[in-house]
Order: C-alpha cells, then sequence, then structure tokens
C-alpha cells in the first residue's frame, strides 16, 4: 500500500454525489479519446503495441521513425490503463456510497 492509499483509507475524502458523476463523465469522455488512439495505431499499423515493438526488434520496421510512433502509442496505451483504474475507483467509490450527497 502507498502512503496516498493509507492517507485515504485514514481520511477518505466526501464528495458530492453530482461532483462524482461529473468525474466519472469526465474520464469516462478521456478514455474515449485515448481509446481512440490507440485504435488509431493498432488499424494503422495491422497489430497491438507489443507485437510492433518485436517487428521493429526483428528489424521488419525500420528503427526510425517507428521507436517514436512506439513510444507516442505506448504513452497512450498507458494514459489508457490508468483512466481505466481511476474510472473503476471511482465507480466503487459511487457505489459503496463513500460521498456526500
Amino acid at each position: 500500500m502507498t502512503i496516498a492509499e493509507a492517507v485515504m483509507r485514514e481520511y477518505p475524502l466526501q464528495i458530492s454525489t453530482a461532483t462524482l458523476r461529473r468525474t466519472l463523465e469526465d474520464i469516462a469522455g478521456q478514455i474515449a479519446v485515448y481509446q481512440g488512439i490507440v485504435e488509431s495505431f493498432e488499424r494503422r499499423h495491422g497489430c497491438r503495441l507489443e507485437e510492433f515493438e518485436a517487428r521493429i526488434d526483428r528489424g521488419e520496421v525500420p528503427e526510425h521513425p517507428s521507436w517514436e510512433t512506439a513510444i507516442e502509442w505506448g504513452v497512450a496505451s498507458d494514459e489508457l490503463q490508468r483512466l481505466q483504474v481511476i474510472k473503476h475507483k471511482q465507480a466503487d467509490k459511487f457505489k459503496s456510497g463513500d460521498y456526500n450527497d
């Protein structure tokens, strides 16, 4: 458990239902954007990021600009995963009633 998690367990933030709902909607919008970016890379290159990186390693695609593409793709994938975790945690908070009305 991180320090931040420990603090949040000891001193949970109380937020209103409306604020939590808006937050979840905002996160859902951001997820849609990053999902679109990842899907665009997948369509353009016909594979997932891991396979694209393996193609670079095997010399099947030129290293430049492929590594730059892989970095951008990876950043979008990481952000998508991060947002999905946040959404899940916030949705759990909403379901548990850990907010103020």
